[in-house]
């Protein structure tokens, strides 16, 4: 009923997860979660889009609200040529933070056969964070094969958010068999300056148990992401899918359009302080920590010789003032004499001496 005024060739498919789980970040304690992310997507023959939205209850009783949406259109071909126009973006809000979002839009042209096709795109779009916002920009090239029941995709990626810039390749498969499906990626990091590298993997597992209901697993490891504004991170997740319309496609190159382009972030931490790094009249720069319902916050870094600093409490944030030379700092916060956790607002990175810290670019 809700796909029949669809043009001939479209297909509507509206889905909600329901899942149960436990997330853990770089530099912080574990937690569980509860989440439920319902889902629409319309795909007819050169044009597609999508939305999709969730909501994450921790065990803390905070939650967090995020909803992205993409859309992309194929050129009538060209020989065995395709042009493609696609844009996509997201926004988030958790706690009392100010709303976090991205977007992006990318061209890409396709040199492809019949089951099999290359491609070459690059993008550009804005990250922002409150009122803080920045430039992005992407190049990638891909490959991808499919046949009747699995897809193959390989991808690279060079990123750059403001002056954060990172490589990643990675290889896709997904299987789809009858009332079994297994859609998994994994890849490596080998170049980035913001200091997180190396691998990653996800993998999701869905076993249809009526026309309606299915089962599924997703577990994974993924590495910080600027664009999206999401820390690196382990997640296992089970639970069930729901089809309110449509119901399963044709395995298609997973490359093609929004494939990988509404994958939601996983959030900070609950608790997660933030950090804003403001300029003061008298030159210096104040280090405002966001943190509601901490008794005490300290800071350390390499402007104190890594030695604590307790903030000053004003309001609702807590301030530090400190002179601070333009170039590349490291720094923790710590609340209420608790663990040492890298601040929203602060790239994690690995020191020498295997822990992680946060990295600000001060200009």
């Amino acid at each position: 009923m809700f796909g029949g005024a669809a043009p001939l060739g479209a297909q509507v498919t509206a889905t909600t997860d329901i899942m149960l789980g436990a997330v853990g970040y770089e530099g912080f304690l574990g937690s569980g979660a509860a989440s439920v992310a319902p889902g629409i997507r319309y795909d007819a023959r050169t044009f597609s889009v999508a939305a999709q939205g969730s909501y994450l209850l921790y065990e803390s009783g905070r939650g967090l609200v995020q909803a992205a949406g993409a859309a992309a259109w194929l050129s009538p071909a060209l020989g065995p040529l395709r042009g493609e126009a696609s844009a996509f973006g997201g926004l988030g809000s958790y706690a009392q933070a100010p709303a976090a979002g991205y977007g992006l839009a990318r061209g890409r042209v396709h040199l492809m056969q019949r089951r099999m096709g290359t491609w070459a795109s690059a993008g550009v779009g804005q990250a922002f964070a409150g009122a803080d916002g920045a430039g992005t920009s992407e190049l990638a090239l891909g490959a991808w094969i499919a046949f009747p029941d699995l897809a193959l995709s390989v991808t690279a990626t060079h990123s750059r958010v403001r002056d954060s810039a990172y490589t990643d390749l990675s290889v896709s498969a997904r299987w789809l068999h009858r009332v079994a499906e297994i859609d998994g990626i994994a890849g490596v990091r080998p170049a980035s300056s913001i200091g997180s590298e190396g691998a990653f993997a996800e993998l999701t597992a869905r076993l249809a148990l009526t026309r309606v209901v299915a089962a599924q697993v997703t577990a994974g490891r993924y590495l910080a992401d600027p664009l999206r504004g999401s820390l690196a991170g382990r997640y296992l997740n089970a639970g069930i899918r729901i089809t309110l319309a449509g119901g399963r496609s044709a395995v298609r190159a997973p490359d093609e359009r929004l494939r990988s382009q509404l994958r939601l972030p996983l959030p900070l931490p609950p608790g997660a302080p933030e950090l804003r790094v403001v300029e003061t009249r008298l030159g210096t720069r104040a280090l405002t920590i966001i943190a509601p319902g901490a008794g005490t916050v300290e800071i350390a870094g390499d402007f104190s010789d890594w030695q604590p600093v307790s903030l000053e409490r004003r309001g609702g944030a807590w301030v530090f003032a400190v002179a601070l030379p333009p170039g590349v700092h490291r720094l923790n916060v710590r609340l209420d004499g608790g663990p040492w956790v890298v601040p929203r607002g602060a790239t994690p990175q690995t020191d020498e001496f295997g822990g992680t810290v946060g990295l600000i670019v001060v200009r």
